[in-house]
């Protein structure tokens, strides 16, 4: 495999422009990378954990000790002790009241102090208490923020996040309102101040798109752009392109990271219709783009002190509702984002499911037999 070149940087300061740095030649740390996999299972006892929505709306504590797993059905946190391997408690929550979480299918961030923000997109912002009491309400109107340049007459809620500091809240432009720019919105919720920053370089994810309204059918597919707080810092990623912004919010200063991967392409390209007549149009569109590379989100490996990332190929099949099987890739990098090394996992023939790091291993969620268990990998490079 040929040797990869560090990223080039180039640091957006505000409205100032940027400058690449130089690179220089790195050896792939995985080239030659072998792994082992164990299936693990949690010990519900006599409790059930629905799991007819997979892990769409989980995530992992803050020490990465506990996986909540949250059912959509009953509006309930599941936690499990992930050194135990064992559902340890349940958190009651409600969709209606005061202490209202929202209707739409929620985003849960961890807090510290057995708390968790919720995002109901559209609908709700705020904290709340491992009890279901909604401790802080930072549901704002586009109105209400000062500072704000845009205004899409409504709730700023779409990919909200809170800094670990709790003292600013992050959200994106929504592409249904704001569909020639990309921005990055922050919040002061104390001052109720705020401002936002375009990010270029996600604009072409915009163009993966497609909706059909057919009678009372609808059927729609999109490229995502997500938000994700790692080690102090917001990561502004794409589904559609490797690249990569990067908020430090201590020093207010954005980053864009481009990265040299030789194993995949760089970005998704291809002239869409975004909407659609019939599902035979459907399926002829989104095969324009759907076979090339998508990125998942940031990973970062506490023991290792690199963050990780992983890469899908989706393979065609006769039947495209049913495509499952893709070529996995792992891209990995230092504490500074520059790039290390890169592989395709070649047993691996699907994409992992809410993937994360613990001491060291990548777990990706799995279901035995209606059972919620975890994937564990254990990498030797």
């Amino acid at each position: 495999m040929k040797k990869l070149l560090t990223i080039s940087l180039i640091a957006l300061l505000a409205a100032c422009g940027g400058k690449e740095s130089d690179s220089i030649e790195k050896k792939n740390i995985l080239e030659n990378l072998t792994y082992s996999v164990d299936t693990v299972v949690v010990d519900q006892g006599d409790n059930i954990i629905d799991l007819s929505h997979g892990s769409r709306f989980s995530s992992v504590s803050l020490d990465e000790q506990k996986f909540y797993h949250f059912d959509y059905n009953k509006t309930a946190i599941n936690e499990v002790d992930l050194q135990k391997l064992k559902l340890t408690d349940r958190y009651q929550f409600s969709k209606e009241g005061p202490n209202s979480i929202g209707f739409n299918p929620p985003t849960i961030q961890p807090l510290s102090d057995d708390r968790f923000l919720f995002v109901s997109s559209g609908i709700n912002v705020g904290t709340y208490s491992k009890g279901g009491e909604k401790l802080t309400s930072l549901k704002y109107n586009f109105r209400e923020i000062e500072g704000l340049d845009i205004d899409e007459k409504s709730l700023i809620t779409y990919k909200a996040h809170i800094s670990s500091d709790e003292k600013q809240l992050f959200a994106l432009t929504n592409p249904h309102k704001t569909s020639k720019d990309v921005r990055l919105i922050i919040i002061d919720p104390e001052t109720k101040t705020g401002k936002s920053i375009s990010m270029p370089n996600m604009l072409s994810t915009l163009r993966f798109k497609i909706d059909m309204q057919q009678g009372g059918n609808y059927m729609g597919v999109k490229e995502a752009i997500n938000l994700k707080i790692l080690n102090d810092k917001l990561f502004i990623t794409s589904s559609a392109n490797s690249d990569s912004y990067v908020y430090d919010y201590h020093k207010d200063s954005l980053h864009l990271y481009e990265f040299p991967h030789q194993l995949v392409s760089l970005r998704k390209s291809a002239k869409v219709k975004n909407e659609v007549e019939d599902e035979n149009e459907f399926f002829s569109e989104w095969a324009k783009f759907k076979y090339q590379t998508s990125f998942d989100k940031f990973l970062w490996d506490k023991k290792r002190q690199q963050y990780f990332r992983l890469g899908y190929n989706l393979i065609p099949q006769e039947t495209p509702e049913l495509e499952k099987e893709s070529e996995v890739f792992l891209f990995t990098y230092d504490k500074d984002l520059n790039l290390l090394g890169e592989t395709r996992l070649d047993d691996l023939e699907s994409r992992l499911e809410s993937p994360f790091f613990k001491d060291g291993k990548l777990y990706s969620y799995v279901n035995v037999e209606d059972e919620l268990g975890f994937a564990v990998f254990t990498f030797d490079f």
